[in-house]
């Protein structure tokens, strides 16, 4: 899909019988993938047809299904590693070889070309959970965060007030008529979410 001058492209792996969502963007001769998962042919062959340079390997998150081939990705083809510092320890069981050279903190920006990347620390999911947002575009990759009609699963009591934050948060600064982009499963928009609203109910 076109978005003015980005190029999005989706790509799709499996992970124990459950599918992966990988998302490339293309702005000029720059690229980003965001949780490249077990997609190097697909990142490869999709940076050869832009004729682009691979500049982040943006992670959402440090479970293993998202991030399988990212230092395959960064050793071949390039790209800084991105991610945030809370999610250090689930990223080193994975890959004790993956470090960011960029750490990720809440509301940094990122410019790929002319487009502006924002990130939001959203946990709940993970600790270091983040969803990537371009404003512009009205675009919101959110990762295991947010899903069409639900959000993601939590890890213990505490999680599920850091969850509900999130929600909240993101319901109340992302603009309703952007398009989200999970990590699992189909889009939606903001504003399909309506159950969202609810949740300023809950304290």
């Amino acid at each position: 899909m076109n978005k003015g001058n980005l190029v999005v492209k989706k790509f799709l792996s499996s992970s124990n019988g459950k599918d992966v969502n990988a998302y490339m963007l293309i702005d000029g001769g720059e690229a980003a993938i965001i949780d490249v998962a077990d997609t190097y042919d697909d990142v490869k062959d999709a940076l050869r047809e832009h004729k682009a340079n691979l500049k982040y390997i943006l992670i959402t998150h440090g479970h293993s299904s998202h991030l399988r081939s990212a230092s395959r990705v960064k050793r071949d083809l390039g790209g800084q590693i991105c991610f945030h510092e809370h999610d250090n320890d689930l990223i080193e069981k994975v890959d004790e070889t993956l470090k960011p050279d960029i750490p990720l903190k809440d509301k940094t920006k990122l410019r790929l070309n002319g487009t502006e990347i924002k990130v939001f620390h959203t946990p709940g999911h993970t600790r270091g959970s983040v969803c990537y947002y371009i404003e512009r575009e009205k675009m919101l990759f959110s990762g295991d965060t947010l899903f069409k009609g639900e959000y993601g699963k939590i890890w213990g009591p505490t999680s599920m007030g850091l969850m509900l934050r999130t929600l909240k948060r993101l319901n109340n600064v992302i603009l309703s008529s952007s398009t989200v982009y999970p990590g699992h499963g189909d889009s939606t928009t903001m504003y399909a979410e309506a159950w969202l609203d609810c949740l300023d109910n809950l304290s």
